[in-house]
């Protein structure tokens, strides 16, 4: 019984390795497929050689600005975010001790009560 579980487990982990391989094998191809065509496109427009390289070097920059520019917003919004829980963080820690001292407060009023009633 334990073994055909974990036969069955082991069957259903291969399985999902293979799903994981094939998806990877089509990223790539779609990938591949997508530069090819970029590159052919580019290869055999109506452009001259000097028009497309020049082209091929404005995308480039762009692109790289792009990147940049996304890379320090993505910074920005995960330095806040970080900012934001930090004071979360302070704030939550706060209420609880102060929850925490009210509690031992009337804990000790009441242990005090109960000591001078005897």
């Amino acid at each position: 019984m334990v073994f055909s579980s974990w036969f069955k487990n082991r069957k259903i982990e291969i399985q999902k390795q293979a799903k994981i391989r094939t998806a990877k094998k089509v990223a790539i191809g779609a990938v591949a497929g997508s530069l090819s065509g970029l590159l052919g496109g580019l290869l055999f427009s109506p452009k001259s050689g000097k028009e497309t390289r020049d082209d091929i070097v404005k995308s480039s920059k762009d692109i790289t600005n792009n990147i940049k520019k996304k890379t320090t917003e993505l910074k920005d919004n995960i330095d806040n975010k970080v900012t934001d829980v930090k004071s979360s963080v302070t704030e939550s820690k706060t209420k609880i001790s102060e929850y925490l001292n009210g509690k031992k407060a009337s804990n000790n009023s009441i242990t005090d009560d109960e000591t001078s009633s005897k």
